[in-house]
This record gives C-alpha cells, sequence and structure tokens, in this order.
C-alpha cells in the first residue's frame, strides 16, 4: 500500500515537471503576442517631429504654424533660430498630408481658371507628388513664363512634402508641358532647377597648389 502510494506520487510529480516547460512556454508566447499586437499602437502614438527651418520659411513665405493649427495640431513650437517645429503622431500626419494633397489639386484645377497664364489648359500632379504634367498647345506656350507657373506650384507642394517628412533642401519638382494632343512634349524642365556637383576632376583643378618647399 505505502509503496503504492510512493508510487503513484512519483508518477504526478513526473507529469508536473512535464508539464512545467509546456506551460512556461504558453506564457512566453502570449507576452511575445501581446507586445506584436500592441507595436502598432505605439508606432501611431509616437510623436513624429517635422522642422521648417528659417531659410525655408523667409525664401518661400509659408506658415506652417497656421497650416497645423488649422487641422488641430497644438504642439506647435517656434525656435529662437526662427525655425518651426511641429510634433504629431503618425495618425495626425497621415490626416493632414491627405487634406493638404487634396487642396492642392483643387488648386492645380484652378490654375488655367486664374488667367494669371493664358497658355495653360491643365496641370495634374503626379501620385508620388514629385512630377507635375502641364497641358498647353504650341500656338499658346510660352517657355519664359516656366518659373511663375512652377513656383505657383512648388510651393503649396512643398507644404505637402514636408509635412510628410521629406527633405525641403532636396525637394523638387519635375515638369513636363504637353501639347493639346496629349502626346507632343512642348518642354520638360526641373524646379528648382538642380546645379550639379562639381566632378572630382574639376574639384582637383580648383584646389589651390601647395607651396613648394
Amino acid at each position: 500500500m505505502i509503496k503504492a502510494a510512493k508510487k503513484a506520487g512519483a508518477l504526478l510529480l513526473s507529469a508536473a515537471l512535464l508539464l512545467a516547460p509546456a506551460g512556461c512556454r504558453a506564457d512566453e508566447a502570449q507576452s511575445e503576442s501581446a507586445a506584436v499586437s500592441a507595436a502598432p499602437e505605439n508606432a501611431v502614438s509616437r510623436p513624429i517631429s517635422i522642422t521648417f527651418s528659417e531659410k525655408l520659411l523667409r525664401q518661400t513665405g509659408l506658415d506652417p504654424a497656421a497650416t497645423a493649427r488649422k487641422f488641430g495640431l497644438t504642439n506647435v513650437t517656434d525656435g529662437d533660430d526662427g525655425a518651426c517645429t511641429i510634433l504629431m503622431t503618425a495618425e495626425e500626419q497621415a490626416a493632414v498630408c491627405a487634406a493638404l494633397r487634396e487642396s492642392l489639386d483643387e488648386q492645380l484645377l484652378a490654375l488655367p481658371e486664374s488667367g494669371t497664364w493664358p497658355f495653360l489648359d491643365g496641370a495634374a500632379l503626379s501620385a508620388d507628388g514629385t512630377a507635375v504634367t502641364l497641358h498647353s498647345d504650341a500656338a499658346r506656350y510660352s517657355p519664359a513664363r516656366d518659373n511663375a507657373v512652377a513656383q505657383a506650384v512648388y510651393i503649396p507642394a512643398l507644404l505637402c512634402a514636408v509635412f510628410a517628412g521629406d527633405d525641403a533642401d532636396t525637394f523638387a519638382l519635375h515638369f513636363t508641358v504637353l501639347d493639346s494632343d496629349g502626346r507632343t512634349v512642348l518642354g520638360e524642365f526641373d524646379y528648382p532647377e538642380q546645379q550639379a556637383s562639381p566632378s572630382p576632376d574639376a574639384a582637383e583643378s580648383a584646389a589651390p597648389e601647395a607651396d613648394g618647399e
């Protein structure tokens, strides 16, 4: 009887030891699952910081603080250096960028109706916000007005790009002007015009020669 009881106790102890690792593994799996499910939420709520430099604000006349407050963003700081920094969540950033893009598309639709550019029949921005197609015709198109219409498109496109986190210093738009047939290219240009980096040979030739001993 005593031997039978001891044997039964030993069997129960062995079963408990076998089940213990499985229980630990289950707890670990639940912890990992909870961490994974919480990750997207943390990514959405984590603050995103974007900064408009004083130079950018001065050159473009943009007022990102007013834009931010218009869309309900309140964490806006004007730095001592004249820069403007805005904090927002990824969710807020997506909403602001969508609203700015919608506004920009409406502005492009209205450009031909403004009468400022008689040669312009239409304008459209690419989905990635980096290319603009202008519609005109050969008889009315004036390349001399390219910069003026480009600037009118570039400023609001830049605002949208910086709110999306793009680098303002490298942001540029590629413009293609099409004839009334929609196929013939009347002109192509970048705005702002990208300055070519000097080649290594040019840099070496421009460097001052060392004085001989």
